[in-house]
């Protein structure tokens, strides 16, 4: 199979938009599905030369439709948190699709840490996120144990997606009020990573199968503290915006009703599990915040003012 030919999965989304818009511009062939082939986000992708085909991950006709010709599978899942085991399910499905259709590579951008649980100290390993977090670690062994030829296993760093709509939302009143009540500490550091360098990871081992072959990656664009974070995206904004730290007992007393907290405090190690130097070694060029903000003003704007 030529491996000109890419099955993105979650093309319309974030990541794999990402990759499909980094494939596309150095024409490499990418395959898709699309839930709604008439949405904006699927006719942007069309414009592209993306190639859709109508379904989801429960639809193995669609999947062995858009998987022929390809050989290099991305994987990239939400989970579904009414139902954690589906995550897996569709892993299964888009691995076996991939591997009947002969591809020779797959890729996995699984989640920032799922490879040492252990180390993040704040996490509670029986909590909800742990949950998440072990499903991802079952589909990277799947991954693994697949047969192909070659795979990798990318763990990119905390969105700087996460701060623009709609996944800003998990900052509850970081837009309403302009203050966002936080598990974190005032000296967490997060590694920060964008969009575009996903997409530019997972496109560079595409490209270079045998450099990403049987490689668990972890990666970010800089180390950034909370207060920093908040900083910058003021200067974007024109909006002052602050954090609140929450003490140990206020945490203990919302964890059970606010279920973003227990992923806030598993947070607290993330720039624990990412040597930047070795991610540098790579040779992918890396960004900043204040460069991601800067490019995508107008949804900064339209956060932080329109619903303000």
């Amino acid at each position: 199979m030529s491996p000109s030919q890419v099955f993105v999965c979650g093309a319309t989304g974030t990541q794999g938009g990402a990759l499909a818009r980094c494939l596309r511009a150095k024409n490499v062939e990418v395959h898709a599905l699309a839930r709604d082939p008439t949405s904006d986000k699927a006719k942007a992708l069309e414009t592209l030369g993306v190639k859709l085909w109508h379904g989801d991950y429960d639809n193995n006709e669609a999947l062995e439709a858009a998987t022929a010709g390809c050989g290099t599978i991305f994987i990239n899942l939400m989970p579904d948190l009414k139902n954690l085991a589906s995550e897996t399910v569709w892993a299964k499905s888009i691995i076996a699709a991939g591997k009947a259709a002969g591809a020779k590579h797959i890729i996995y951008s699984s989640g920032f840490g799922v490879g040492q649980l252990e180390k993040l100290r704040f996490l509670d390993q029986q909590g909800f996120v742990a949950m998440v977090l072990r499903s991802k670690q079952g589909i990277e062994r799947e991954v693994r144990e697949a047969g192909y030829e070659h795979w990798t296993i990318l763990r990119p760093g905390n969105f700087m997606a996460n701060f623009l709509e709609p996944f800003v939302r998990m900052y509850a009143g970081l837009v309403e009020q302009g203050v966002w009540a936080t598990a974190l500490t005032r000296e967490t550091v997060l590694p920060m990573v964008d969009t575009k360098t996903i997409g530019l990871f997972a496109c560079a081992a595409v490209l270079e199968p045998e450099r990403f072959s049987s490689k668990e990656v972890a990666f970010a664009d800089e180390l950034v503290g909370v207060d920093a974070l908040l900083e910058q995206v003021s200067k974007a904004s024109g909006r002052e915006l602050k954090a609140v730290y929450l003490t140990e007992e206020e945490i203990e007393a919302q964890i059970s009703t606010n279920i973003f907290l227990g992923g806030q405090l598993a947070m607290r190690d993330m720039s624990r599990l990412v040597n930047m130097d070795e991610v540098k070694e790579w040779g992918i060029p890396l960004g900043t915040f204040k460069e991601y903000l800067e490019r995508e003003n107008e949804r900064v704007n339209e956060t932080y003012n329109s619903s303000a």
